[in-house]
């Protein structure tokens, strides 16, 4: 007679279940064939980052392996003018390092970054939220300190410091926060029939520690990081992303 009873309560807990959802089904359709984005694939071309020239970097087979085939992908590496003969390690860890990742249909085209830069090799130090001043517009977005160790070929070990900006593009706002992004996604979806296709742009300086061995001194080296990040994207930011100025390609 027990078990009865509970087949019973059980059978009448999934028929809630399932009516609830096909009422949320019905209430919130799907928004999969309602896509939008708020940020186009475009960056300064070769000579357009002042004091510096672009290299347009190709796509890696992590990423043609990790990404489904409709994400967009364009990434350059803007190298100081003064140095572009130089190796390609020295002309990248002095460069200004930018990518924009832009979803496709399939949601799970972005994932949070912290697993690629722990895949590359990077740990990170420190997080925190800046506020930057963009065309007119506050625009959030989440710096990370990376430290990473580096063999050279001579044997020795060299430690290696950068700054990770980035943030995620939707299709009316933006955030650097990967909950709220998820978050929006949801409620977008239920109550504003949007499928937000995210945009992910991220700005990666290599702090120069050359002769900085002090805590003030790594300390100024960040400042700098920062600082050229920073500035890269108040400056360029509005090329890609809409709700800052861009408009689609004709």
């Amino acid at each position: 007679m027990i078990t009865t009873k509970h087949t019973i309560v059980r059978s009448v807990v999934a028929l809630l279940l399932v009516s609830a959802t096909v009422g949320f089904c019905m209430l919130f359709p799907n928004a999969a064939e309602n896509s939008a984005s708020g940020m186009v694939l475009r960056l300064p071309g070769r000579e357009e980052v002042p004091g510096h020239l672009g290299f347009e970097r190709p796509v890696s087979k992590e990423e043609k392996k990790w990404l489904p085939e409709d994400t967009g992908i364009l990434k350059m590496l803007y190298v100081p003018t003064a140095l572009t003969a130089s190796n390609e390690v020295e002309a990248a860890e002095a460069g200004i390092s930018v990518s924009l990742i832009l979803s496709g249909m399939d949601r799970r085209s972005l994932h949070r970054p912290e697993v690629c830069l722990r895949a590359q090799g990077w740990r990170i130090a420190g997080k925190e939220t800046v506020t930057l001043s963009v065309a007119g517009e506050d625009l959030k977005v989440m710096d990370f300190t990376l430290l990473r160790k580096v063999n050279e070929k001579d044997g020795t070990i060299r430690n290696v410091r950068a700054h990770y900006v980035y943030w995620w593009i939707g299709a009316k706002r933006s955030t650097p926060s990967d909950f709220e992004r998820i978050l929006y996604t949801v409620l977008d979806n239920m109550f504003r029939n949007v499928n937000n296709r995210w945009g992910y742009p991220s700005v990666l300086v290599y702090a120069d520690l050359k002769g900085r061995k002090t805590p003030a001194e790594i300390a100024v080296a960040d400042a700098e990081a920062r600082r050229r990040a920073f500035s890269f994207i108040q400056q360029n930011a509005p090329l890609f992303q809409k709700s800052l100025g861009a408009a689609e390609a004709e």
